[in-house]
């Protein structure tokens, strides 16, 4: 079998078997979760036959690692089960906050590209230099601050104190978050902000070292312009390094963006998951959760799929 076939054939065993142990954790997570769940659902109006009645509907007399195959089982045909707090389908539930968690990530995601790939070349190019120093300096500093400590300047500031930007990021009801652009400037600065700093430092040593490789110094001792040096000739040797930090920051959005989501009561995955977590509605938990873990094996998955592909010591190997 082909190198490459090999190893794409190995990343999706390993990435379905990363998923199953997650699911396992997920679920034990969950069932660990303090409260009985018919208790919290019947509140004050629950009487012992009552909680042995609802106990029976939702299979909590079960076995957990029977209520774990079932559950599995159900996933792996498309059914997300029922909400244990207002019976409606979940994926009907976390359709939309879906929606809007992706369009914020992949926002924040185009943001984190830009800003990483400008201070990465400016300081990459330039190394040694006082730019380099500042750029470094600055990008030392962003990544030492959390992202909700910025999100709180943010909204305190630019939200509250100028008035420029709404300090909530409410969604329209029949809209998205497109129909309001600007409930998105603030949620996608406060992730690009640490994000584009992190990579920035990531990605500007491979530049560095690709500034200093013989072709590169060989078209500038040819009188090419800079840009067109930095363009055709050291960003395309920089290019395995950077896709690697770039499909790193998928985990970094799936993390940030729960906190984000929180601070602004944007409408998204975070905050449902948040919320049902206070709910104790573990179909809905467990869904959010699975996905969340999908979105970042897949990231970690397509990062070192690059790096097996950019190398050819790593596919001669394999």
């Amino acid at each position: 079998m082909p190198a490459g076939l090999s190893y794409a054939a190995m990343r999706m065993a390993s990435a379905i078997a990363t998923l199953l142990v997650v699911s396992m954790i997920l679920f034990a997570a969950v069932e660990l979760l303090p409260g009985d769940p018919a208790q919290q659902i019947l509140g004050i109006n629950a009487t012992p036959e009552r909680l042995d009645v609802l106990r029976e509907q939702l299979n909590l007399n079960d076995p957990i690692p029977v209520r774990y195959a079932s559950w599995l089982w159900g996933m792996l045909q498309g059914d997300l089960g029922e909400s244990v707090r207002t019976q409606h389908p979940v994926d009907e539930l976390i359709g939309r906050p879906a929606r809007n968690t992706a369009i914020l990530a992949v926002t924040a995601f185009a943001a984190i590209v830009v800003v990483a790939l400008t201070l990465a070349a400016l300081s990459g190019v330039r190394d040694g230099t006082r730019t380099s120093s500042l750029i470094s300096a600055a990008s030392l500093s962003a990544v030492s601050v959390p992202e909700f400590i910025i999100a709180g300047i943010l909204i305190s500031v630019v939200g509250l104190e100028l008035g420029w930007l709404p300090a909530v990021s409410l969604v329209p009801r029949d809209g998205t978050p497109f129909s309001r652009p600007e409930i998105l400037v603030l949620p996608v600065i406060s992730l690009s902000i640490v994000g584009g700093a992190y990579g920035a430092r990531l990605i500007r040593a491979a530049v560095a070292d690709a500034a200093r490789m013989p072709h590169v110094q060989a078209a500038r001792l040819a009188g090419l312009n800079e840009s067109r040096v930095l363009i055709r000739h050291l960003l395309p040797s920089a290019i395995p390094t950077t896709v690697q930090v770039l499909a790193f920051m998928v985990p970094f959005l799936v993390g940030g963006a729960v906190v984000v989501e929180r601070i602004f009561a944007f409408p998204g995955l975070g905050s449902q998951l948040v919320d049902r977590v206070a709910l104790r509605d573990a179909p809905v938990i467990e869904a959010i959760g699975l996905i969340q873990a999908a979105a970042v094996i897949i990231g970690f998955q397509v990062a070192d799929a690059v790096g097996f592909f950019a190398s050819p010591e790593r596919r001669t190997a394999g």
